[in-house]
């Protein structure tokens, strides 16, 4: 008895030294835990990663709560000291280095049954968000759009969490579809730019990124659908309608591209460019006289707009054209000598309106090389050799 009561006890104490090795064991290692954030608040950030990243892979404290806290503290001050030093390196430690601090701090929210790692998690969030926004924006100007898709998504995950004092930035929502429609990600894009639209930032633009994304993708009459509900919520706008207007005849659908533009007419009767993109409509059914209708009266609206002068003197010189080349079917040499003076007075209106182009942009080479073509016609010879001479020094020669 006395034998077994000794045993007893000796397996009793053995145990109790063993359960106060493992004790001792998890303190220690909860203690390496420690250690990472005082070497993070002491700068030694090759300690702290060293601490924690032995915590992470121990048994006692792999699974603890503020083992997570820490590599998320870790990792997200590694960052923000390369980024300080220019230091790609200490920036790209970690995968996605942010993104990786951000999953552990929520990791560590989810492995606390007591709450206590959310309070601390709040107090790293401001500084955290801040962290995803520079990286959206360097990553945006190098141009590596995925990557800043990504940043800009952590950033609204950050600022549409409950824990998070403040709000969703609708600069970042537009931001956020903007790199995705850079990266060819029209998923995502048409996503964000649905929220921007919802929460009317950016006016027309977002409307024109869904319809420019959807003719990326093929999707035509998607494309049609963002243009019309544009021009529903933006009925005035002339960059829409415009718009609309080149995508209906692109589309073989000028009867609507007409019916739009005579709709807006009606609300603006003295909108001189959308006269001018009446004219423009009209011209490519080769109706000039139509088409110098709604020029003439864009330029009587406004004169100092080279596009109306200018496919003013293309509708004169394209009349003058069709009429010349009419007159050389004209057998009867009498006949042929009328028609022909009365093509050469249709190119002489043009000039007016093509040296008025040219006033309002000198070294447009359009309007220069229809110029030439008129003085020839009509036998300026002054006046060709001068635009010949200026046509040569802008094209670099002698």
């Amino acid at each position: 008895m006395k034998s077994n009561f000794l045993s007893i006890l000796t397996i009793t104490a053995l145990a109790a030294a063993i359960s106060g090795c493992a004790a001792l064991e998890g303190m220690a290692q909860r203690g390496k835990v420690s250690s990472a954030l005082n070497f993070v608040e002491s700068g030694n950030l090759q300690k702290a990663k060293e601490a924690v990243e032995e915590a992470m892979e121990h048994e006692k404290t792999k699974d603890w709560p503020k083992t997570y806290y820490a590599m998320g503290r870790v990792a997200q001050t590694m960052w923000e000291k390369g980024y300080q030093d220019e230091d790609e390196k200490l920036m790209n430690t970690y995968d996605d280095q942010l993104v990786y601090a951000y999953d552990s701090y929520l990791k560590s929210m989810e492995l606390d049954d007591k709450s206590s790692m959310e309070k601390m998690v709040i107090i790293q969030l401001p500084a955290l968000a801040n962290d995803f926004l520079t990286w959206a924006a360097m990553e945006f100007e190098r141009e590596n759009y995925d990557k800043s898709t990504l940043a800009f998504e952590k950033l609204l995950d950050i600022q549409g969490s409950d824990i998070y004092m403040g709000t969703v930035d609708t600069v970042v929502v537009f931001n956020t579809a903007l790199a995705a429609y850079n990266a060819k990600d029209y998923e995502k894009a048409h996503k964000y730019l649905d929220q921007s639209i919802d929460l009317k930032y950016g006016e027309i633009t977002p409307y024109l990124l869904k319809y420019q994304a959807y003719l990326e993708q093929g999707k035509i009459e998607n494309a049609e659908t963002a243009l019309r509900n544009a021009f529903e919520a933006y009925p005035e706008d002339e960059q829409i309608l415009l718009t609309m207007i080149q995508f209906f005849i692109d589309n073989d659908k000028r009867q609507e591209a007409l019916d739009y533009l005579n709709l807006a007419l009606e609300d603006a009767p003295d909108n001189y460019n959308l006269h001018y993109a009446k004219g423009v409509m009209h011209m490519q059914s080769e109706d000039y006289d139509k088409a110098l209708e709604s020029m003439l009266k864009s330029i009587e609206l406004e004169d100092e707009y080279f596009n109306s002068q200018y496919n003013a003197g293309v509708c004169y010189y394209n009349k003058g054209a069709n009429m010349l080349q009419a007159a050389n079917e004209i057998m009867d040499p009498a006949e042929y000598n009328k028609a022909f003076e009365e093509a050469k007075e249709v190119f002489a209106k043009a000039i007016p309106y093509m040296e008025k182009a040219r006033e309002l942009n000198p070294d447009d080479m359009d309007t220069l090389t229809s110029l030439k073509e008129l003085y020839y016609r009509l036998q300026m010879t002054d006046k060709y050799d001068e635009v010949v001479a200026k046509i040569k020094e802008l094209e670099g020669g002698e």
